[in-house]
């Protein structure tokens, strides 16, 4: 990192905080700092999360360093100070009035525990109170799960909670061998992510709802899927290997490229039966009969003149 300093006295300070950004990618930016802005950066990374402290001599050098990562990371950049992911979420949820359940326990259990402290939470997170933990609910949830099996259940269950309470946003959670497939169902679709226990899948659930609540992109290797579609097997692989099996962008058509190679075969047979009608079908004798009629004022047949 950069330690830049100017000699001012009373240096000023933040922290920001991001989700989902590469750690290698956070230290560039802060090390690309220009050398007037006198700020300093300092980075710590834990599993998806990167904390930045920034200090600068100068509020004006600060606040350009701030927009600056803010540029780079947008999407990534979710508080600054002590502003948490849990709060971020709430703070997200009840800016833009959204209402946020859980279709099954499993999901309960990653987003209770780290909303329940949260003021405010009980605005826009039912605790399961009107979902999964609703007797009446929570059957008409497992009664549209129960003819399909392991991931394409845990997708049918976030749909019927999502339409049965009249939710935003559903989220939803499937754990097989250490790995929990994360679902977070909207009103056209649902997004999906495979990620390890060790990676911490609550905060990768909170992060999801946080962007799907502001409308930003989600991070690469999560997945969108309509609820008829089927689930794919790769969503069920760890994020690696969802990398790999990504289908490739489809290739752009070239229809005019092939409109062009039709015309010019035709210009080439049409070129060639002239030369088999004016020779009489000795092609050979085409080279010698074009030096003639260069040469002369009349073409070899009645009728035409050459210009």
């Amino acid at each position: 990192m950069k330690n830049l300093s100017c000699e001012q006295n009373e240096p000023v300070r933040c922290v920001l905080r991001l989700f989902g950004a590469s750690a290698l990618g956070v230290q560039q930016a802060a090390s690309a700092f220009p050398p007037e802005w006198c700020v300093t950066a300092q980075c710590r990374s834990r599993g998806a999360e990167t904390l930045i402290a920034l200090q600068s001599e100068t509020a004006a050098g600060l606040d350009k360093a701030r927009r600056s990562l803010h540029g780079c990371f947008a999407a990534d950049l979710y508080g600054e100070g002590d502003t948490d992911l849990a709060a971020a979420v709430v703070q997200a949820l009840e800016h833009r009035r959204r209402l946020l359940v859980c279709a099954d326990a499993a999901a309960g259990a990653l987003m209770e525990a780290r909303l329940e402290a949260v003021p405010g939470a009980e605005k826009v997170f039912d605790f399961g109170t009107q979902s999964y933990a609703d007797p009446k609910v929570g059957a008409q949830i497992a009664r549209r799960a129960a003819r399909r099996q392991d991931a394409a259940a845990a997708l049918a269950r976030v749909q019927a909670a999502q339409h049965l309470v009249g939710a935003e946003l559903s989220a939803g959670c499937w754990e097989q061998d250490g790995k929990f497939l994360l679902l977070l169902g909207t009103r056209k679709g649902c997004w999906l992510r495979t990620v390890y226990r060790e990676d911490g899948p609550g905060l990768w659930l909170l992060d999801m709802i946080r962007r799907a609540a502001c409308g930003l992109p989600q991070v690469p290797g999560t997945s969108w899927q309509h609820y008829r579609d089927p689930v794919p097997e790769a969503v069920s692989a760890p994020p690696a290997a969802q990398a790999e099996v990504r289908p490739a962008p489809p290739k752009k058509k070239r229809r005019w490229l092939r409109r062009m190679l039709l015309l010019l075969v035709a210009l080439a047979l049409a070129a060639l039966a002239a030369g088999w009608w004016f020779t009489g079908g000795d092609l050979t004798a085409l080279p010698q009969l074009l030096r003639e009629t260069l040469h002369a004022d009349r073409l070899p047949h009645s009728g035409a003149k050459l210009i």
